[in-house]
């Protein structure tokens, strides 16, 4: 069985107690490719390594990772802007409960999808993307995403409340990107964060082919492990949910056709482009925390 690199360690509670999960599926050179938004490559992933002490799955190789986000491009996605609008729509909606106005941080903000439809409901929202080519569709439609990650010398500081949706999964430093965001937030700040739940029922009964298994994955959560990231990053669980996702019928019956024998495959007729449907699976988290607040002694 294989070894982690000498020089790593769990990157949630630093244990050096790690072993080989599962094997890499990558038969060709890593490349941005890889880290589309919308790759349909379901069931494969890099070496994934389990901590024998928190059980945090990750994987621990990948050496500047930064690099193929920011040179990724992803048409599908920009194709898919109505119903992922839907979706931010609906995380919003949620959020508003909790924080029902004021400046918003959207981080991996993409195409500002999420940025857009939070200043339609009453936010000053701003966005930061690694993403060049994602970031010039925002600035192209007019919308306040910056080039970059966190810290961002343009981003400023007191945020009211700050999201990562489905981001967390894609960092090498997922307590570093969490304390970075903290940094941008009031002392009584809100943060959301979406991501795949490993622990989830459709997880363990497809195995290794789940479909949020995919190579740009690097960490897998369940609830222990979001919640040790949360406390270590200093912040406090106010909630848990499981999100709706839409998509288009046609885009949803393409990535179901994928675990199909190939004589099954089909493709949608375009008709049902127009057809958006919601679908949740109970294999996400949606997480709403805040700033934990501060001992007085």
């Amino acid at each position: 069985m294989a070894s982690p690199p000498s020089d790593k360690k769990c990157r949630l509670c630093g244990s050096n107690k790690l072993v080989l999960a599962k094997k890499s599926d990558l038969t060709t050179e890593l490349s941005s490719v890889n880290f589309s938004i919308t790759d349909s490559h379901y069931g494969q992933s890099l070496d994934l390594f389990s901590c024998g002490d928190c059980g945090f799955l990750q994987n621990l190789d990948t050496a500047e990772i930064g690099r193929y986000y920011e040179g990724l491009e992803d048409v599908e996605y920009e194709n898919t802007r109505e119903p992922r609008g839907l979706q931010a729509k609906k995380i919003l909606a949620g959020l508003k409960k909790y924080v029902p106005a004021g400046r918003l941080i959207d981080i991996g903000a993409g195409s500002g999808i999420l940025v857009e439809k939070a200043q339609r409901v009453g936010y000053n929202a701003v966005g930061v993307e690694p993403s060049v080519w994602l970031q010039q569709r925002a600035v192209e439609l007019k919308l306040p995403v910056l080039l970059g990650t966190l810290p961002h010398p343009d981003a400023g500081t007191g945020y009211d409340v700050a999201t990562l949706v489905d981001v967390i999964e894609h960092v090498d430093d997922p307590v570093g990107v969490l304390l970075n965001v903290k940094a941008v937030l009031k002392d009584d700040g809100f943060l959301l964060l979406t991501t795949p739940d490993v622990g989830s029922f459709f997880a363990k009964i497809m195995g290794w082919k789940w479909w949020d298994y995919r190579i740009a994955h690097i960490n897998y959560f369940n609830l222990q492990t979001l919640k040790l990231l949360l406390d270590k990053a200093g912040f406090e669980l106010v909630k848990t949910s499981r999100p709706n996702w839409y998509f288009t019928l046609s885009y949803f019956l393409e990535r179901a056709g994928q675990y199909l024998p190939k004589i099954l495959r089909f493709k949608p007729p375009a008709i049902l482009k127009k057809i958006i449907i919601p679908l949740n699976l109970f294999d996400s988290y949606e997480i709403i925390c805040r700033v934990k607040k501060k001992q007085l002694f």
